[in-house]
């Protein structure tokens, strides 16, 4: 039986990353960066032709999920940063039976198929437990076990819910 062990602290910029991709890779983050757009592209267009007071509301609306959300991520990411748990690292063991995350006293397990989804980014490898709820691994933490910890995914999920490297 094949087991791989890894330790890892999430630093502020990982979850900083973890929370961008999370809002911007779902369609209604697709949607907002669209909106943000043709409010951009609106404003340039009729910059001079409308009332001023309309091209700074394009402009505001605009700079909603491309500006004002990215910044208030980064906020969240330094309020959630400074929460205990986040202030020592987390221990996973990855075996054929599933993943056991342990830190300090407090340890929980769960088979590979109660997982929702496990991405591959480049920096961090996401463990989904369901739609909003993630284990972050930093590869660099993870070293030469990060692509092992990605190819035991792909072995015990389906296709579908592997992605990434």
């Amino acid at each position: 039986m094949e087991e791989i062990r890894v330790e890892s602290k999430i630093a502020r910029s990982e979850l900083f990353r973890f929370l961008l991709y999370h809002n911007y890779c779902r369609v209604i983050g697709i949607v907002g960066l669209i909106f943000s757009a043709a409010c951009l592209a609106a404003a340039a267009w009729t910059f001079g032709s409308v009332k001023i007071g309309n091209t700074i509301l394009l402009l505001l609306l605009g700079a909603l999920f491309t500006i004002y959300q990215p910044l208030m991520l980064y906020r969240k990411a330094v309020v959630q940063s400074r929460h205990p748990v986040f202030s020592k690292a987390a221990h996973y063991v990855m075996s054929d039976e599933g993943i056991t995350v342990s830190q300090g006293e407090e340890s929980a397990s769960i088979r590979w198929d109660e997982l929702w989804k496990v991405v591959g980014r480049r920096r961090e490898i996401y463990l989904f437990v369901d739609p909003v709820r993630a284990n972050i691994i930093s590869k660099d933490q993870a070293g030469e076990k990060a692509p092992q910890i990605m190819e035991m995914a792909r072995k015990h999920l389906e296709p579908s819910q592997v992605k990434g490297n």
